[in-house]
């Protein structure tokens, strides 16, 4: 079986550029706890309430346009621009000629120790 997901034609794969950040204080604001429990989907662990040390959010950022992103219409503004910031500050591929393909993963823990 696993030959032949292998060998499809159509398997395509590409390495993603990423960050993961450690951000305790954005687990504790209350606009971003109540965008975390606003019911839609998410790419997250969190299971609802209180945010815990479970509570990682994935967020795709698109570095071919300013501040696009899967979350960045529903996201509090603040949380999304202190993302995308990040996103600048470490990566050289952000700007006109890059591909929405290159999109950027963006792993939000909530860790009290790093």
């Amino acid at each position: 079986m696993v030959l032949d997901l292998l060998r499809d034609p159509k398997l395509k794969v590409k390495r993603a550029q990423s960050l993961v950040v450690n951000a305790p204080a954005l687990f504790k604001d209350p606009a971003f706890i109540a965008w975390l429990n606003n019911g839609q989907t998410k790419f997250t662990w969190h299971e609802g309430g209180e945010p815990t040390e479970h509570s990682d959010v994935v967020v795709l950022v698109n570095p071919a346009s300013d501040f696009d992103g899967t979350e960045a219409h529903e996201m509090p503004d603040h949380a999304w621009e202190f993302i995308f910031r990040l996103c600048v500050e470490n990566f050289d591929i952000y700007g006109p000629g890059t591909s929405p393909d290159d999109q950027i993963l963006v792993r939000l823990t909530n860790r009290l120790e790093s």
